[in-house]
């Protein structure tokens, strides 16, 4: 099997945290993000539902006195999402610089469970298939490493509402 990394023009730093999702394969899987995406972390703040919202906006809450949508990244996916009672943080991200022109509303509140984990791009991983997410027009890629499934996201097309963004649940066991 040939082996290959997640590489960047300079030392790029990333947050890796879980997915709320059963494991696929057997194996845990991931999110990773820019650090340079992620805004803030808050603790316990708290999530108003929206009526009649799609399943993958989980609500809004409140953030430097703006109101930003609360998603699951799941169930944006089209992954079975798994509650936990761990998902007290919601991480505020935004899209890149480069795509920001594009998206009217270029930041959203993802629920993230312990641990976040700092690391120093290039990562050794394989680069997998995408047939397990329902939803693949939202991912720019998925990599196998050490501790399970790293899943990078197309956080435009997400915070842009995507094409289907979330319209079924994945079937995996």
């Amino acid at each position: 099997m040939e082996t290959d990394s997640l590489q960047a023009t300079t030392k790029q730093r990333v947050l890796i945290f879980p997915a709320q999702t059963p494991k696929i394969l057997d194996k845990p899987v991931y999110f990773l993000f820019s650090l340079v995406q992620m805004e803030d972390v808050i603790m316990d703040a708290a999530v108003h539902s929206v009526p009649f919202s799609p399943p993958y906006i989980e609500g809004v809450a409140e953030w430097r006195d703006h109101v930003v949508p609360v998603l699951s990244l799941e169930g944006c996916l089209g992954l079975k999402p798994k509650k936990s009672q761990k998902a007290r943080r919601l991480m505020v991200v935004r899209a890149a610089k480069k795509e920001i022109t594009k998206v009217e509303n270029h930041r959203s509140m993802l629920r993230v469970v312990p641990p976040i984990r700092m690391a120093t791009l290039p990562i050794e991983c394989t680069p997998v298939s995408d047939g397990w997410i329902p939803q693949r027009n939202l991912v720019r890629g998925i990599y196998e490493w050490e501790k399970g499934f790293l899943v990078v996201t197309h956080t435009e097309k997400i915070l842009s509402g995507g094409n289907g963004i979330g319209s079924e649940y994945a079937q995996i066991s």
